[in-house]
């Protein structure tokens, strides 16, 4: 948690300060696609299906992230930690950068509903794949397939978590 949200947030800040930090990091097409998604108000009852889209897009994107934090863990932890600290870095960006644009109101209307949920899902995830990749270092004398099949009931509590806050932002 302290290293995704660490990340975010100073990611974050750094790009709503500078806009040069959000260009270099996500690049100026990307830049253009966010600001054009998110130009026009997002009103009740307008834009249902492209609303419905982003909705979708932003599920789909994150729960991919939350369970490519979960999978990679194996790699000894290394890998959610590595996927984590990507995410929280472009995530952040974006964050950032849509805070200051023109379109921040429709931004914030959009995120706020679900974002929190997929964060926190994203952050599960990671938590429990670095729980699997630590039962493959800290066998308690068991091989490390018997430590991973020990310590599995736990990264699935927490990834059944994840995977709750996930339908709950869909």
């Amino acid at each position: 948690a302290v290293l995704f949200w660490g990340l975010f947030f100073g990611t974050m800040a750094a790009c709503a300060a500078k806009a040069e930090f959000a260009v270099a990091i996500l690049g100026p097409a990307a830049i253009e696609q966010y600001e054009t998604m998110y130009q026009d108000r997002l009103e009740k009852g307008a834009l249902d299906d492209g609303r419905a889209f982003m909705t979708g897009f932003y599920v789909m994107n994150n729960a991919g992230i939350g369970l490519r934090c979960f999978a990679m863990g194996v790699f000894f932890g290394i890998g959610s930690l590595i996927t984590l600290a990507f995410n929280a870095i472009m995530l952040g960006a974006v964050f950032g950068h849509m805070l200051v644009s023109p379109s921040a109101e429709n931004f914030l209307v959009f995120v706020t509903a679900h974002g929190p949920f997929e964060l926190t899902a994203v952050v599960f995830s990671a938590a429990a794949g670095l729980r699997m990749g630590w039962a493959l270092i800290e066998t308690h004398g068991w091989s490390r397939m018997e430590s991973l099949r020990q310590t599995s009931r736990q990264a699935l509590e927490l990834a059944g978590t994840g995977t709750v806050l996930f339908i709950l932002a869909a």
